[in-house]
């Protein structure tokens, strides 16, 4: 236990040194502080959003997938051929050489 009090008490005095040494040393460790905090947040806020988002579609979701289904075997499968690209490209004026 006194060696972690002894971890944290020495990450305070680094930090109180630096804010005493300038304005630029300071921002420099709040940025660096952060961004691990910030990474850990969205990491959570992520994970939550996964694990509610998925909670809630098991129940209507087979319905809806028999729904598409039916709608793509009626619809026509259509194909961009190759033939619109070269419309496009005799449309286009040429440069001088």
């Amino acid at each position: 236990m006194e060696k972690i009090i002894s971890f944290f008490n020495s990450i305070w005095d680094i930090i109180l040194t630096k804010h005493q040494e300038g304005i630029f040393n300071t921002i420099c460790l709040a940025v660096l502080l952060g961004l691990p905090l910030l990474v850990v947040l969205t990491l959570l806020v992520i994970c939550c959003h996964c694990c509610w988002s998925r909670s809630g579609k098991s129940g209507p979701q087979p319905e809806q997938n028999k729904r598409k289904k039916k709608k793509k075997k009626d619809e026509e499968d259509l194909w961009i051929s190759a033939q619109p690209k070269l419309l496009q490209m005799e449309k286009r004026p040429s440069l001088p050489v």
